[in-house]
């Protein structure tokens, strides 16, 4: 689709593919904007089949709480912006996005030295990668699976193509996050149908 409205990008997905997650980066709230929960709200009663990943910024107690009362909605708990790492106790089936940029891990160092708080599932999300087409962080990858922490990691940034799904999957990934490969057509129907 050529439109940026939410509805109408859930819309053309649930054509292209039946997805049952889909993964949203409010950039606007991600940068100190308003959150609106009713957006949220309207999304998920008008897809009721689908469980929405939410990163918005989510920062502190009253963030996710807002975010975590609308059935059908996971908030992402971003290293990148969590201030209160005591959230991930208050939700250990929720997913949180380890976050790197430049080499650098973004956020408060105990969510990357202290497994023990990680919730079941874990983004790996190397920012340099996303958009960029040059393959997933496989190092990064590596690196967060040595940790010895029996967490489900989802790729994040760098897919192009079925190979790298196919890489992926033989490096133990379960789960990848895919964007740019979806909407230029990199990645069809029957791509991802091998892996579902």
């Amino acid at each position: 689709t050529d439109s940026a409205d939410l509805y109408d990008v859930v819309t053309a997905m649930c054509h292209f593919f039946p997805f049952k997650t889909i993964y949203i980066a409010d950039l606007d709230a991600i940068s100190g904007e308003s959150l609106y929960l009713a957006q949220y709200q309207q999304l998920t009663e008008r897809f009721p089949d689908i469980t929405f990943w939410v990163d918005a910024g989510v920062k502190n107690r009253a963030d996710w709480i807002g975010l975590s009362a609308i059935a059908g909605l996971c908030p992402i708990l971003a290293s990148e912006s969590l201030q209160d790492i005591a959230l991930l106790e208050a939700d250990r089936n929720g997913v949180l996005s380890l976050d790197f940029k430049q080499g650098q891990f973004l956020g408060d160092e105990r969510l990357w030295e202290g497994t023990s708080c990680w919730p079941n599932q874990v983004i790996v999300m190397n920012l340099d990668y996303v958009g960029v087409n040059q393959g997933p962080d496989l190092t990064l990858l590596q690196k967060v699976r040595s940790k010895g922490n029996a967490v489900g990691i989802i790729a994040a940034g760098g897919v192009r193509n079925v190979a790298y799904l196919t890489m992926l999957e033989n490096e133990g990934i379960k789960a990848v996050l895919v964007a740019s490969a979806l909407h230029d057509g990199r990645l069809r129907h029957h791509d991802l149908k091998i892996f579902t």
